[in-house]
């Protein structure tokens, strides 16, 4: 495979058109190497967000069941969300997260992956942690703008994706690092 020798565009200026405490909009003029110029790049600006996997000891996965309003679904998926300002402890927020949407608690959090949501026009990471022995041990404890249906499913059956009715991709993304992660180490599967 040829090395391709691209290489990352030098910012002449930038500025920030929006801003409130969800996220940021910048505005760029952009050079790249061969001259040309990008008169107005936007760039969406988010703090990392965390994705949890969460299974109980009887191998069902802990799912939310969401209204998203941009896409004007009822979606079933993961627990996950923001990591608020300041807060660098990805697990911490990946536990704060899931105790948080589902009142459930995790005995091991494993990393299994981190990918860029929409590096096209987003600057955050997205990190991805498999939440085994889930246990329901608090009330959820929603944000004002949540309203979050907590069930249990099998993971085979959450597995067979393509048959939900409406996906979500950054939780496909979920089930491909956590499959990865299960093909190097098959006993931790549920």
């Amino acid at each position: 495979m040829r090395k391709l020798m691209i290489k990352p565009w030098t910012i002449l200026e930038s500025h920030q058109t929006f801003r409130d405490s969800f996220l940021s909009v910048r505005t760029d003029r952009c050079q790249r190497e061969d001259g040309h110029v990008v008169p107005t790049y936007h760039v969406l600006e988010f703090t990392e967000w965390v994705t949890m996997i969460p299974v109980t000891d009887d191998g069902n996965l802990v799912l939310i069941r969401e209204y998203r309003h941009a896409g004007g679904v009822v979606l079933l998926g993961l627990p996950g969300g923001v990591m608020d300002t300041g807060e660098a402890d990805r697990e911490a927020a990946g536990r704060r997260e899931l105790r948080e949407e589902t009142g459930y608690t995790a005995r091991e959090m494993i990393p299994v992956g981190t990918c860029f949501p929409n590096p096209a026009v987003q600057n955050n990471r997205l990190h991805y942690y498999l939440a085994t022995g889930c246990t329901k041990t608090h009330a959820q404890s929603l944000d004002a703008n949540e309203e979050i249906e907590v069930l249990e499913m099998p993971y085979a059956d959450f597995l067979a994706y393509e048959g939900l009715d409406v996906q979500h991709a950054l939780h496909a993304a979920a089930l491909f690092y956590t499959e990865r992660f299960f093909s190097k180490h098959p006993g931790k599967r549920p």
